[in-house]
Order: C-alpha cells, then sequence, then structure tokens
C-alpha cells in the first residue's frame, strides 16, 4: 500500500475458532488519502460468487491448514454437480469449497447439502479416477505436487479418498449465526476426519488497494472432536482382524507397539466410519487434557498417522519436540510443511516403519516424551 493512503476499520466482536464474543455485524470499513476525509471505500463485497471462488483457487491457503504449496481447480465433477473449488495438498490431503453469498435466501440449506453431496460422491472415486478428472479441469500436475519430501502424498490421496476424510469449506462473504450453530453442531456430531469451516472473507476495493478480512469459523469443534476419546465404529480388534488376513508380520508389529504405548500410558481409542479399520492412541498429560500422537489406518498401503494437530494440548514446544523425535525414529516428515501449517496437519507413514524394532521403540519413546514434557530424542 502506497504512503498516501490510509485505511481503518471497526467491527462488533468477530468469531474465532468457535468463540463467540458478539454479533457478527458488517464492517465498517473507512478509507482515506493522505490529509484527507475518512469515507467508505468505493466498492465493497463481491459482484457474484464465481469472485469468491476464483479468491481461494488464486490463494487457497487463505483456508486454515492449507499450505502455501496447495493446488486448487474450480468447478471440479462429481456426477451430481460441479464443486466450486477442489484443493489437493502435498501430503495428500484434499479440501472441498462450496462458495455462497448472504444475498442468496437459502444459503444454509443449499451451502451445507451441497458440499456433503459432493464429498459423498467423492469417496466414490478412485486415485487415478480422481486426477483424470482434475486434469480435464486443467489442474496443475498431482504427480509432482504429490511426489513431496516424503514421497506419500499419492498414498495418502489414496487413503483419504477410500476413508472420505477431506475437509468442508462453506466459504461466505458473511458468516451469520445459523451457519456458525450448524458448523458446530455437524463437527460435533460427524466422525473423525472430518473438518467442516466456515471462512468469511469480506472484501472492499478502493482505487488501487483490495482489502481482504478472512475469518475461520469451526476449526476448534472439528479438532476437539476429532481427538474425543469415545469408540465410533471401528476398533484395534477390528484393525487386528484385517492385518492378520492381509499382513500377519505388520499385526505383529502393531500388537507389539500396542504394548509397548499402553506401558508408556496411552489407551486405544476406536476409529472412524471409513472403508477400512483404524484406531488412535491417547494418553493424559500431567498438566491435563490428553493428546493423540498416533492412528494405525487399514488400506492398500496401511499407514501411521502423525497427529500433529491432535497434540496440541502440549502446547507449541510439545509439538515441534514431537515433531523433531518422530523424524528422527526414521519417519519420513517435511518438518517445515507442518510448522508453515501452524502443526495442523496429519501425516501419514508406511506403518512397515514400525517392523523394524529400533524405529518402533523410537516412536514409543516419541510418544513417552511428548506426554511427560521431557527433553527431545537425541539421534544415536
Amino acid at each position: 500500500m502506497s504512503g498516501s493512503s490510509a485505511i481503518s476499520y471497526s467491527r462488533a466482536p468477530l468469531c474465532h475458532g468457535d468463540r463467540v464474543s458478539g454479533p457478527v455485524d458488517a464492517v465498517e470499513l473507512l478509507v482515506r488519502s493522505a490529509g484527507g476525509k475518512w469515507h467508505p471505500p468505493s466498492t465493497t463485497g463481491y459482484i457474484n460468487e464465481s469472485e469468491l471462488q476464483a479468491l481461494l483457487q488464486a490463494q487457497p491457503s487463505l483456508i486454515e491448514g492449507v499450505s502455501s504449496d496447495a493446488v486448487a481447480v474450480r468447478e471440479f465433477g462429481t456426477g451430481v454437480g460441479p464443486a466450486d473449488v477442489v484443493i489437493v495438498d502435498t501430503d495428500g490431503s484434499i479440501t472441498v469449497v462450496e462458495c455462497k453469498l448472504a444475498s442468496n435466501a437459502d444459503i444454509r440449506r443449499t451451502i451445507i447439502g451441497q458440499v456433503f453431496d459432493y464429498a459423498a460422491r467423492l469417496t466414490e472415486f478412485s486415485a487415478p479416477q480422481f486426477i483424470d478428472r482434475w486434469r480435464q479441469r486443467g489442474g496443475p500436475d498431482l504427480k509432482m505436487l504429490l511426489k513431496g519430501s516424503d514421497g506419500n502424498g499419492r498414498q495418502q490421496l489414496e487413503a483419504n479418498l477410500e476413508a472420505g476424510v477431506f475437509t468442508l469449506v462453506l466459504a461466505v462473504d458473511a458468516i451469520n449465526v445459523d451457519l456458525r450453530r450448524i458448523v458446530r453442531y455437524l463437527n460435533s456430531h460427524t466422525s473423525a476426519g472430518m473438518r467442516l469451516l466456515a471462512i468469511e472473507l469480506r472484501r472492499a476495493v478502493h482505487e488501487q488497494v483490495e482489502i481482504l478480512i478472512p475469518t475461520i469459523y469451526g476449526a476448534e469443534s472439528a479438532d476437539e472432536k476429532n481427538a474425543r476419546s469415545a469408540p465410533v465404529a471401528w476398533s484395534h480388534e477390528s484393525v487386528d482382524e484385517w492385518l492378520r488376513q492381509q499382513e500377519p508380520a505388520l499385526a505383529d508389529a502393531v500388537a507389539t507397539f500396542s504394548q509397548e504405548l499402553a506401558a508408556a500410558g496411552f489407551r486405544l481409542h476406536g476409529g472412524g466410519t471409513g472403508q477400512y479399520p483404524s484406531f488412535s492412541y491417547g494418553g493424559d498429560l500431567p498438566t491435563g487434557g490428553e493428546v493423540y500422537p498416533f492412528s494405525v489406518y487399514c488400506g492398500a498401503k496401511p499407514t501411521l498417522g502423525l497427529n500433529f494437530q491432535w497434540v496440541e494440548r502440549a502446547g507449541k514446544a510439545g509439538q515441534q519436540q514431537f515433531l523433531d523425535d518422530v523424524v528422527v525414529a526414521g519417519a519420513p516428515v517435511d518438518t517445515a510443511e507442518v510448522t508453515q501449517a501452524d502443526y495442523r496437519k496429519r501425516k501419514s507413514v508406511p506403518l512397515s516403519l514400525i517392523l523394524d524394532d529400533a524405529q518402533r521403540q523410537q516412536f514409543v519413546a516419541a510418544a513417552l516424551r511428548l506426554r511427560q514434557g521431557d527433553g527431545p530424542i537425541l539421534s544415536s
């Protein structure tokens, strides 16, 4: 912004996360040239929903948890209509965005129904089908994007499609009370792995300056839901049965891993309702609260989920320690990508890593140090 103009705004308190301290009112935004009087900007809002789509396609990282390397396409065909924006990140995570303006009288029912319908259809896509549809929309090359530094992006994309693990985003120009209520309710009553967010993108334009005021709602309730201890559909017995039919040696390794983590104070918690069995490990912190550092996911290629966002109660130092420790243990993770996303990432690595006794024990030590708040593991 040049030094010849200034911008000021005030508004009623906004929500951040899920905490709301007041009504969501229109932004009172004023601009002026140097020495002039304050006055409203020349333009506010969006002409149509297409402008909102274009904004998020150009910069998908405006959405919480999406990295700056993520790519997006518009009008992604799902079989029941085109999803406004679909985003793929380097770790294989998929974000589905539906855009609506507050002027749409049926914004609540329409936007919620559409985004869930599109997500349901995406679970029927194989990875090749998804990538083919992506190419049809002129999307950037996913092969290079998913290769990444850990090489597991394609595998995780497949696992996310199979399990129906997506971030669903409702992008609007103004969040109303009813929409916030629906987002919180659905985050509290849907299975782990699914995150529903609303993002408010208030926009104004004055001369050559654009002003964007983004506000995210729903991240807190989504993360609380995902860390909830109550079993849902799958259990560790389901995982054991599935692995013993597919890879008995891996089933034995998971059983040993579970025993070692149990000795370190961790409990087994049921997984979600995806196509393949899964479960997570949770443990109490001395300061209160729980952390859920690892999940086991079955599928074409069983994976060990590294749940950096589910250990947030250990604080940023604890999250960084856990990240450093699992890397020392041999997890092929891009540390910069995780830290740039403020640890709001679930990275998956091959479950076969725990077949090696030394590596498995280092993963256990990483979880124990996280729970106890000890110093980091030193590489040998």
